[in-house]
């Protein structure tokens, strides 16, 4: 019953944290200079309580389902480890630039920050698969 209780918790903490993650990208990639500042204002805020408190859950659930009860004896669970690790690092640059977007709305990120929305995206997908298909 707890394991499945982690896991209700776990895929939760994912849903909040990939839709704050795709906020932020649209933010950064996709509104323009003028309206910048207060969209970035408001989004931040969000950023700091929901998304990045999704993302804590997102690790301590997963890394207790992961010591707790799957052991990590498979190959899919260290590639979406991997990914996981590179999704966080992701947040943590959309996190830098939203703060550096809100001091100087005329600044553009660089091309990975600015392409967040189809990592994301195509990296949600792949960490889906790996959980329900366990390839390796």
């Amino acid at each position: 019953m707890l394991y499945f209780l982690l896991k209700a918790l776990h895929v939760a903490s994912d849903f909040i944290w990939i839709g704050g993650m795709l906020i932020n990208a649209f933010v950064i990639s996709m509104v323009p200079a003028p309206i910048r500042g207060g969209v970035i204002t408001a989004i931040r805020r969000y950023d700091r309580i929901v998304t990045t408190g999704a993302l804590a859950g997102v690790w301590i659930f997963g890394l207790i389902l992961a010591f707790g009860y799957i052991g990590f004896s498979g190959g899919w669970l260290h590639l979406k480890l991997l990914i996981v690790i590179m999704l966080s690092a992701l947040h943590g640059m959309q996190s830098a630039w939203l703060r550096r977007m809100e001091a100087n709305p005329l600044l553009d990120p660089p091309a990975f920050v600015r392409a967040g929305m189809p990592i994301v995206l195509v990296s949600t997908i792949i960490i889906v698969l790996l959980a329900i298909v366990k390839p390796f």
